[in-house]
This record gives structure tokens, C-alpha cells and sequence, in this order.
């Protein structure tokens, strides 16, 4: 623990740094409460785990077509009132969300397109928030800001569904809503006054999409960066099913209530913040590349695990080893693209790896077609399986 304190200690006496973290902090617990309390909704609603993953699919559609632009974007204008703008669209966003639900008018299409329009914002996470804490902590402490923002996303993994779950069991989305907007607006108030400079260098302006052309050959031809964007392809189309179908089969299979579901789910947080603190403390450079590649490997194990599994006490161990292998992988992910990509394109790159992650509505869809036919288990059965032999095969092709 000494060791964690010393290698983070000056980044949280940087009151700039403490700023953004913290937003990350309240953004991300948001970003749960609405998963949740949405997920929860919609299967209450139509009692269909295919409609359940759509909507987990609509929210994740604009990081693959987004992504990379709101990177270009974010290296050539302040990211801070970027995030601050951000801020306001999703308070608007809840807010309406609230207002339809109190009067009774709430319907699966205006979920759908408020699943897009919040997928909007999170598309500039990586690009817009973690490249900002990392212009802030500077390439020699990458790691340990890396490691805390993550460490602080796990606990907000531990409290968001615990909060989701016991506010949509108790005030239903309505109050869900209003706690999100709540939130929100303290995360904006912290935001407010942290400085940021444009990225770009002092040559002539050339378009966008040039900037985004150049990140792409960048990252195609350098093989660290490439086993990222495989690996986060191949991770994503599997992760979001387990999210997406979840609550499903802790309704159905582990016969849970919402408050029972959001422990179950908190116990990967719990995982991921033991995982996030083992790699601030101990893992160095020369572990970025194997530490990455194995955390990924434990966590589709352990959805290949969960998809079998009959007891609640079971899954929580399941889950938490789920965690451990999360923050391995989200840990890393940004770390070693932050660490290899140029300055004045990191936002660039960082959006081709949301693009990456924007896959993942095909994992959801392909999870809610196959639940559907095949059942809830052995669709994720199937899924982690197939992430299982794509991770093998790109650590032996990718080199």
C-alpha cells in the first residue's frame, strides 16, 4: 500500500487532476445506474432479453461511428469545456427521460434514442476525459493515473449497481433519473475552470478526417497498438453481452431481485479495484503487453463460468474474478496506447479505440438473437468460447 501512496501521491496534490478524476468518478456511476435501471425497465416492459440487448446496442452504436472524429475533434479544441458541454447533453437527456416516465408516456423508442444520444457522450470518454487526466499527469506517471482513474471506475462498478438497483426497486426509473441529474451537475460544477490546451502541433491545419487517415496508418503499423484494437474488438463483442444479458439470468436463473442483481454485479467492481491496486503497485513497462493479454483471457473465462453457473454465492466468486481480469485489461488498454502514440495525435488514436469498442453492438445483437433461440446461458457459453480461440489466435498471428 506504501508503494501505491508513493506513486500516486502527487497526482492527487494536482487539484486539476483531482477534478477530472472525480468527474470520472460521478459519470461512471451514472453511466451503471442508467445500465442497470435501463436493462431493468425494458424487461419489465416487453419481457424480452433481445429488446434488452437492442437497447444496449443503440447506446454503443456511435462509439464505432463517432469514435475516431471526436478524438480529431478532442486534439484540436479545449477538452475540458468539451466534457463540461458533454455534461449539459446528458442532464438534458435524464431530465426528459424523467419527465416522460412521470407522465406515463415513456415508450421503448424513446429509450432507444435516448440510449444513442447518451452513446454520443461516451464515445468522447477515452478521447475526451482520459486523454485530458493524461495531458494532466504527464507520460511518466501514466500508469498510476491510469491506475486510479480505473481504481475509482471499479468502485463506482461496486456502487452504481448497488444504487441502481435498490433506486429502481424502491422509486422506480423516475428516481433514477433524478439522482443521475443530480449528479451530473456536480460533475459539472468540478469541471468548470480545469485548464486545457489543443494538442495539435503548429503546422498548417489540414482536415479531420486526414488526422484520423494518419492515426489509422499509425496504429496499423505498429504492432503494440495493434494487438490493442484486436483485442478490445474481440474483448467487447463479449463483455457486453454478459452486461446486457446479466439481469436476465439473475431473474431467471438465479431467481434475484433488482437489489440482489446490482450486489451480485458490484462484486466485479470489488474484483476490479483489487486488480486496479495490483497493477498501480507492481506492474512495470515490461508487464504492459502480458499483463493485458492475460487479464482478458480470465475475464471470458469467467463469463464462460457464470453462463453455468446455478449458485449466487458461485457467481459471486465468478464475478469477482471477472473484475480482476477487467481491470487488467481497461487498465492497460489506455496505458499502452497513451505510451506508444505521438502527443499531438493521442485523442486521434484513443478514438480509434472507441471505434474498437463501438463493435460491440454486434456482440449485444448476436447475444440477444442467440438468447432467444438458444437460451440465455448458452449464448454466453458460445460467446466467451469464441473470445477464448480470437485472443489465442492473435497472440500467435500479431507479433
Amino acid at each position: 500500500m506504501l508503494l501505491i501512496f508513493a506513486r500516486t501521491h502527487h497526482l492527487l496534490q494536482d487539484k486539476h487532476f483531482v477534478r477530472v478524476w472525480l468527474t470520472g468518478a460521478i459519470c461512471n456511476t451514472v453511466r451503471w445506474l442508467e445500465f442497470l435501471g435501463m436493462g431493468m425497465f425494458v424487461f419489465q416492459m416487453t419481457g424480452s432479453a433481445f429488446d434488452v440487448s437492442i437497447v444496449a446496442a443503440v447506446r454503443l452504436l456511435p462509439l464505432f461511428f463517432f469514435g475516431p472524429l471526436t478524438g480529431a475533434i478532442a486534439d484540436r479544441v479545449n477538452r475540458s469545456r468539451l466534457l463540461a458541454g458533454s455534461l449539459i447533453f446528458l442532464i438534458a437527456i435524464f431530465s426528459t427521460l424523467g419527465i416522460l416516465a412521470s407522465l406515463g408516456e415513456l415508450r421503448l423508442t424513446h429509450i432507444n434514442i435516448a440510449a444513442f444520444l447518451s452513446g454520443l457522450v461516451l464515445s468522447g470518454e477515452h478521447s475526451v476525459r482520459r486523454a485530458l487526466l493524461g495531458e494532466i499527469s504527464g507520460v511518466k506517471s501514466l500508469a498510476a493515473a491510469n491506475g486510479l482513474d480505473r481504481s475509482t471506475d471499479n468502485i463506482t462498478l461496486i456502487a452504481g449497481p448497488l444504487i441502481g438497483g435498490l433506486l429502481f426497486q424502491t422509486i422506480g426509473l423516475i428516481g433514477t433519473c433524478a439522482v443521475a441529474c443530480i449528479m451530473l451537475a456536480i460533475a459539472l460544477g468540478l469541471i468548470v475552470g480545469v485548464p486545457s490546451k489543443p494538442q495539435m502541433t503548429d503546422a498548417p491545419p489540414v482536415s479531420l478526417f486526414f488526422d484520423i487517415r494518419q492515426a489509422l496508418k499509425f496504429a496499423l503499423a505498429t504492432p503494440a497498438i495493434l494487438r490493442v484494437l484486436i483485442t478490445t474488438i474481440i474483448f467487447n463483442f463479449c463483455v457486453w453481452p454478459l452486461w446486457a444479458l446479466m439481469p436476465i439470468i439473475a431473474a431467471t436463473q438465479l431467481h434475484l431481485d433488482p437489489l440482489w442483481t446490482g450486489l451480485l454485479m458490484s462484486t466485479t467492481g470489488i474484483g476490479s479495484l483489487a486488480g486496479a491496486l495490483c497493477v498501480i503497485g507492481y506492474v512495470r513497462p515490461r508487464h504492459y503487453q502480458p499483463t493485458f493479454f492475460f487479464s482478458s483471457l480470465l475475464f471470458l473465462f469467467a463469463i464462460a463460468l457464470f453462463s453455468v453457473s446455478n449458485s449466487l454465492w458461485g457467481s459471486c466468486i465468478i464475478f469477482f474474478a471477472a473484475g480482476l481480469g477487467l481491470s487488467g485489461f481497461a487498465i492497460l488498454q489506455t496505458t499502452i496506447i497513451l505510451s506508444v502514440s505521438p502527443r499531438h495525435t493521442r485523442s486521434t488514436i484513443m478514438g480509434v479505440v472507441v471505434m474498437c469498442i463501438g463493435t460491440s453492438p454486434a456482440g449485444i445483437a448476436s447475444g440477444g438473437f442467440l438468447a432467444d433461440q438458444i437460451g440465455v446461458p448458452n449464448a454466453l457459453l458460445l460467446i466467451a468460447l469464441t473470445g477464448l480461440i480470437g485472443m489465442c489466435l492473435t497472440r500467435i498471428i500479431v507479433r
